[in-house]
């Protein structure tokens, strides 16, 4: 692709996304998809004319942003392919962290002065910030029930209605032995691994993981 490559930072642009996919979702989706290369901060979605089908994906340091950059250029999120790339400039929260942060009116008089304005490359975050989307929960809390009997396919109950299998595989993939996931109605799901001790793996890392503000991750050993 034609243009100048922004210089590495913390935070990468995301676009070619289907605009038809609600807010709420959307932000839990793309914080699934990209938490496993590090810590997420932030995810900045906005509906308003000319930023639909855009996103900011804010990350704790730039090593975990180049990773996501690498291993998710291309993936298909909702049929369409994501572009990525890294954001003409820092956000200002991590501005704000390391103490370069420039108010946005002297930032558009400077840019206008030099001309800064670059076409080609991917735009800066918003200035306006959003919640921070759920992080993985600890593992205070999580349910006691009796665990089945060990087995190579999980089974995970009691989901969010708006949680799909594209969600729950971009969840279950970062680990090894991954091969799908099967919905049969909503509110259950079986995840498939090709071996019981990568299936406990898994289930050991991802059982209580936040799903939303209200939900959370609940496996256990599904019937072979």
């Amino acid at each position: 692709m034609a243009g100048e490559i922004a210089t590495p930072n913390n935070t990468l642009y995301v676009s070619n996304i289907d605009w038809k996919i609600k807010k709420a979702l959307l932000r839990r989706a793309l914080h699934t998809l990209f938490t496993r290369h590090g810590k997420v901060l932030e995810i900045i979605t906005l509906r308003r004319d000319g930023l639909r089908g855009q996103a900011w994906v804010i990350f704790e340091d730039v090593k975990a942003a180049t990773a996501a950059l690498h291993h998710e250029q291309g993936f298909s999120f909702f049929e369409k392919d994501l572009r990525l790339a890294y954001a003409k400039s820092k956000s200002d929260r991590i501005a704000k962290r390391d103490g370069t942060y420039v108010p946005k009116a002297k930032r558009q008089k400077a840019d206008a002065a030099v001309g800064a304005s670059d076409e080609t490359a991917a735009p800066p975050p918003p200035s306006q910030e959003q919640q921070v989307p759920p992080a993985p929960a600890d593992d205070e809390g999580q349910d006691d029930e009796v665990k089945a009997p060990p087995s190579h396919i999980l089974f995970a109950k009691d989901l969010p209605s708006q949680c799909n299998e594209m969600m729950l595989g971009m969840l279950f993939r970062q680990y090894t032995g991954y091969k799908e996931v099967r919905i049969p109605r909503v509110g259950l799901a079986f995840v498939e691994f090709d071996s019981e001790p990568h299936a406990t793996l898994a289930m050991e890392r991802l059982d209580g993981f936040k799903l939303t503000t209200n939900d959370t991750l609940k496996l256990n050993y599904g019937k072979a």
